[in-house]
């Protein structure tokens, strides 16, 4: 499976500082100055560093945290982005090396409210006008930052079309085939998926109710396509791809 970013353990010594040599925790940023520059690009690299507490936080503690804050990068953990309109919520999965601007307000013509929170232990670095000042030395750290926010569009693309699937079954599959892009693990038995995903949340980042998500995972696990264990991991079977690039036929409910 593959990933933006391979997080580093947290037990490295970075873990538990207020600031973080972004060059030492993100190998693209690293590949993007010459070998001969590491040294230089390091120091002039010190991002702040912080801990988000375990559940909803406040946007503006990242905002005050470093020197006019254009972005944030997510060091390690998972985020979880949502936005309520109308009463109905969704929501968004960040991961470690995505890019976020939590503390930006959003003039639009649609009124929403939104809130951001973190499963477990998450950490975050502030990208300030230390990082554009080195960005006009070493110009590949830009073509980073871009590729990235590029990337991250394409995930919001599937996302999108995944949504835009007729029955629930087929966006659950869907959902959890692109989480195992990022998050899976390859066994004998399958992708297994070790994310913390209540029905709620699952129903929040596919469109649909949760009494709806529960009656699509009890109909995928009675066909043995998507199954979740005791200790709360999920598991993709193999031939559950075919089903899904398929006719898209699941047994199911109607559509949701």
């Amino acid at each position: 499976m593959s990933a933006l970013w391979s997080a580093p353990p947290l037990d490295e010594p970075w873990a538990e500082r207020s600031r973080v040599s972004l060059l030492r925790v993100d190998p693209a940023l690293r590949a993007a100055v010459a070998p001969e520059d590491v040294a230089p690009a390091e120091q002039a690299l010190m991002a702040p560093c912080l801990r988000l507490p375990r559940g909803r936080w406040a946007p503006e503690m990242l905002a005050a945290a470093g020197k006019h804050p254009f972005a944030a990068l997510l060091l390690d953990g998972v985020v979880t982005y949502e936005i309520t309109l109308a009463g109905r919520r969704s929501a968004q999965l960040l991961g470690p090396g995505d890019l976020l601007r939590p503390w930006a307000s959003i003039e639009a013509s649609l009124r929403y409210s939104s809130s951001w929170s973190a499963a477990g232990d998450a950490a975050i670095a502030v990208l300030d006008d230390h990082f554009l000042v080195a960005a006009r030395r070493w110009p590949r750290l830009a073509t980073v930052v871009y590729d990235r926010l590029a990337d991250q569009m394409e995930v919001g693309a599937v996302r999108a079309a995944i949504v835009a699937l007729p029955r629930v079954e087929q966006r659950v599959l869907a959902l959890f085939w692109q989480l195992a892009d990022r998050w899976g693990v390859v066994r004998p038995e399958g992708v297994v998926v070790r994310l913390a995903l209540t029905h709620e949340v699952i129903g929040r980042l596919v469109g649909a109710q949760r009494p709806t998500i529960s009656l699509a995972l009890h109909t995928l696990a009675e066909q043995d396509l998507l199954c979740r264990d005791d200790a709360g991991a999920w598991t993709l079977a193999r031939d559950s791809l075919a089903t899904l690039a398929g006719d898209g036929r699941i047994a199911g409910g109607p559509p949701g």
